[in-house]
């Protein structure tokens, strides 16, 4: 029996209407294991032309080298100090 792939993927778009439309989980799982059946049947009888997978032959990538510029340690000035009546030390977290 030869049924077209056409009518095979009307099927499945039937059952995921109707899996979108159920309310139980345990329903949802039987429509969707209905359309996993229905692609391995399709899938099963492709032709050999498209069953066969081209291989490419993969090319390396190129290195790039980038030179590490190494981070020189900042110092802080001593800038300008707030005098201040009510402050007790040089932190800003000293009140």
């Amino acid at each position: 029996m030869n049924i077209s792939v056409g009518k095979i993927l009307d099927k499945m778009q039937q059952e995921l209407q109707m899996a979108k439309s159920e309310a139980s989980e345990q329903k949802v799982r039987e429509r969707l294991m209905a359309i996993r059946t229905l692609c391995d049947l399709v899938l099963d009888e492709a032709p050999a032309e498209v069953r066969r997978v081209e291989t490419v032959p993969v090319q390396p990538m190129p290195k790039v080298v980038q030179p590490i510029q190494t981070m020189q340690p900042t110092t802080i000035q001593n800038s300008t100090k707030l005098e201040e009546d009510d402050a007790n030390g040089d932190s800003l977290f000293d009140f």
